[in-house]
């Protein structure tokens, strides 16, 4: 499940929210959009888990997406707290230069210039077993990144 705020396309921007996981199981991921592409499937995500996982990724319609980040694989930061209450997700996506932070610390960052610019938004999946999937977003902001 992903929302948008508006039609709009950005283009570098740093993105942050609140993210309240409301005790969701460890598999779901959960996090930031941008460079959505208007027509297609098409964006690049940032993603982690209440069970310390992380992931940049990029979205392409019809296709597998691919994680840019940890040679195609989820991995595991010590720096995203398992089974937080709350985790505030920041995002760099401009100038190819794609970046996750996690309550203000960096955690990955890739280049990538496949989408230049687009719409954002914000997402949650459930894993394959999950038995809840229940994620709040509140503080949104977004900012022009040089």
């Amino acid at each position: 499940m992903w929302s948008t705020p508006d039609n709009e396309t950005y283009r570098n921007v740093h993105i942050e929210v609140t993210a309240y996981t409301n005790d969701t199981d460890p598999t779901t991921a959960l996090g930031i959009m941008c460079n959505k592409q208007a027509a297609e499937a098409s964006y690049y995500y940032f993603a982690i888990t209440p069970a310390g996982e992380y992931a940049i990724g990029r979205a392409i319609q019809n296709e597998p997406d691919l994680f840019l980040t940890n040679d195609d694989q989820w991995a595991s930061s010590d720096l995203v707290a398992q089974n937080a209450a709350a985790y505030r997700l920041g995002a760099d996506c401009g100038n190819g230069t794609l970046t996750l932070y996690v309550n203000g610390k960096q955690i990955a960052s890739i280049s990538d210039a496949t989408y230049a610019s687009g719409g954002v938004g914000l997402f949650v999946w459930s894993g394959a077993k999950a038995t809840n999937a229940d994620v709040t977003f509140d503080d949104f902001l977004m900012t022009e990144w040089p």
